[in-house]
Formats: structure tokens, C-alpha cells, sequence
């Protein structure tokens, strides 16, 4: 089968051909039809998860497909069901940016459930890390009605998802976007943009609720500057980043609730986001449809940033 991976951690990803896999015993084989690019992906090739890993290690994590064959002991899906999910788990090398890929089918390592009737495949494949993180990390803020929120890092992949979820939920969300972007973002439900290009973000909120604001969801990799984020939070709100960027003294803090998001319920998870998907409550904005061997280069533009939703990969 055709997969992207690398040889050992460090390398450049690259399109490979491999075995196809065979499940053991509890364990559920995915021919895949699609699949999603997301920032962990170049974290996993770079070795930055403390998980066991298998060469060459197949990337990718959230894909869509059918399943061709399961092991010994699966209950809950059979040969031909259409299923999406997140295909994270021990040892890492399994990914999905290959035409086969394997996922257990407990919940503990990943989550595996069949797709809604009538969605498409890459809006399947789209949802799973991105739409659960921004889910569960709003469930973590507990954001209510009326409150207003900073999200930093909105128009990525987890941000798009955060945006939507946010205003659904009628808080006032106030949006990072670089210029050219604004309008697009704002038609995702953002009350007010900030231009990260054009100065400090957190002096920039300052103008406009000199009050602080009720929560901060930053997704950004930048210690120095979730600090300052975290500081326009008014007393008693919440401050979650996604990269875990909050150091030891900020969650120490008794002003305001500190953390870094870390997803649990993952079938919960990922039954609530594609419930909001299934029913047109959100969409799920996708900037690009890469082939499989066009992943590297796909790769290589997440990380440089500026993205305006989710790339998936056709398979």
C-alpha cells in the first residue's frame, strides 16, 4: 500500500510502499477514502510525543473509510461499515496518510465511530482531532451566553471549529485573523477581529473591552504570549491552551482558572462534533484537497501557518 512516513524521527516525511496491515485481536483494519492534516502530525514525525513508536511510522491521525477487516473479539463494527475517527494510539506508526491504516476498538486509544448518513468523506475525515479538541476545550472554559471569549489562532483547523461552537452558544467572540482573512471569519460567527500582524494582540483587545474579557482558548505554541492572553481575563474566568503552553506558575493561579486542554471522552467527543456537523449547526471549512503524495508539501504549509481551515487528503 501506498503510505506517507518516515524512516526514523527527524526525517522528511515521504510517500512510501508498505504492507497492508492485518488486525490482530481487538484491533479494526480501515481501507481509508480520506483523510486530515492537523499541527500533530509534524509533532509525531518530529518524536515530541512521549509514545512507543514503530518504523517506518505511518503520519496522520483523523481519517475516514470503510472497514475491510477486524480481529478476533471486535463487537461493535463489522467488514463494510463506513466509520471516521481518530486513529491515535500505541505504538505510534499506524497512521492514516496510507491506504490502509488499524485502530483499536476501545475508546482509550482513539475514538472509531460510523459516519452519518449522506456526509461526505473528507468532511468526515476533516472533523475528528480538530473538532474534538475545540469542543472539549470550550466544555473546559464552561462558556455560557453573554460572555465574551478570545481565540487565538482562529482561522486554523481547532480555531474554525472553536468560532462556530462559541457563537452557537451566543458568546461575543473576539478573533485573531490576518489581514484578508477578517471577512471570512467573521462569516463563521466572530464579533470582531484582531490583526496578530499589526501589534500585540493582548494590547490590541485591551482598546476595545478595557474590562478584560471572560475567557481566552489560545492555540498558538508561544509561552511568553498565553501569558499575556491570560492576563485580559477577568477575575473568575478561564484561560485553556491547546499546545500546553500554560507553565506551572499560571496554573497556579487563583485569579482566574488555568489549563491545558487534554482530551478526554474521545468517543463523547467525537459523537458531539459530528452530531453539530450532521445537523448544519456547523460547517467545516476545508481550504485544500491534497493527494496522498502531495501530503509532504501539505505538511511542510501547515507548519509555516496562516491557514484558513482544514486541508484533507484524498486517498
Amino acid at each position: 500500500m501506498r503510505a506517507v512516513a518516515v524512516r526514523k524521527m527527524g526525517d522528511t516525511p515521504e510517500l512510501m510502499e508498505l504492507p497492508v496491515p492485518h488486525p490482530a485481536p481487538g484491533e479494526v483494519l480501515v481501507q481509508l477514502t480520506a483523510a486530515s492534516v492537523n499541527p500533530i502530525d509534524t509533532g509525531i514525525a518530529e518524536g515530541l510525543l512521549p509514545m512507543p513508536q514503530v518504523f517506518p511510522l505511518i503520519l496522520g491521525v483523523d481519517g475516514a473509510g470503510r472497514v475491510a477487516e477486524v480481529g478476533e473479539g471486535v463487537s461493535v463494527f463489522k467488514a463494510g461499515d463506513v466509520v471516521h475517527g481518530q486513529f491515535l494510539r500505541a505504538p505510534l506508526g499506524h497512521g492514516t496518510f496510507a491506504e490502509y491504516a488499524l485502530v483499536t476498538e476501545t475508546p482509550n486509544s482513539g475514538a472509531l465511530q460510523r459516519v452519518p448518513d449522506d456526509m461526505p468523506a473528507e468532511i468526515a475525515a476533516a472533523l475528528p482531532t480538530a473538532g474534538m479538541t475545540a469542543l472539549g476545550a470550550l466544555e473546559a472554559i464552561g462558556l455560557r451566553s453573554g460572555q465574551s471569549i478570545l481565540v487565538v489562532g482562529a482561522t486554523g483547523g481547532v480555531g474554525v471549529f472553536a468560532v462556530q461552537l462559541a457563537a452557537a452558544r451566543g458568546a461575543e467572540v473576539i478573533a485573531t485573523a490576518r489581514p484578508g482573512a477578517e471577512g471570512w471569519i467573521r462569516g463563521l460567527g466572530t464579533a470582531q477581529t484582531v490583526d496578530y500582524t499589526a501589534g500585540e494582540v493582548a494590547e490590541q483587545v485591551r482598546k476595545t473591552h478595557p474590562g478584560g474579557v471572560d475567557a481566552v482558548l489560545d492555540l498558538t505554541r508561544d509561552p511568553d504570549r498565553f501569558r499575556e492572553h491570560a492576563g485580559l481575563v477577568r477575575d473568575g474566568g478561564a484561560a485553556v491552551s491547546a499546545t500546553f503552553m500554560a507553565t506551572p506558575e499560571l496554573l497556579a493561579s487563583e485569579r482566574i482558572a488555568v489549563s491545558n486542554f487534554t482530551m478526554r471522552d474521545k468517543p463523547g467527543l467525537l459523537a458531539g462534533i459530528t452530531a453539530e456537523a450532521a445537523a448544519a449547526r456547523i460547517t467545516v471549512p476545508i481550504q485544500q484537497t491534497v493527494a496522498l503524495d502531495e501530503v509532504p508539501g501539505a505538511l511542510g504549509r501547515n507548519i509555516a501557518g496562516g491557514a484558513r481551515g482544514k486541508t484533507t487528503v484524498r486517498i
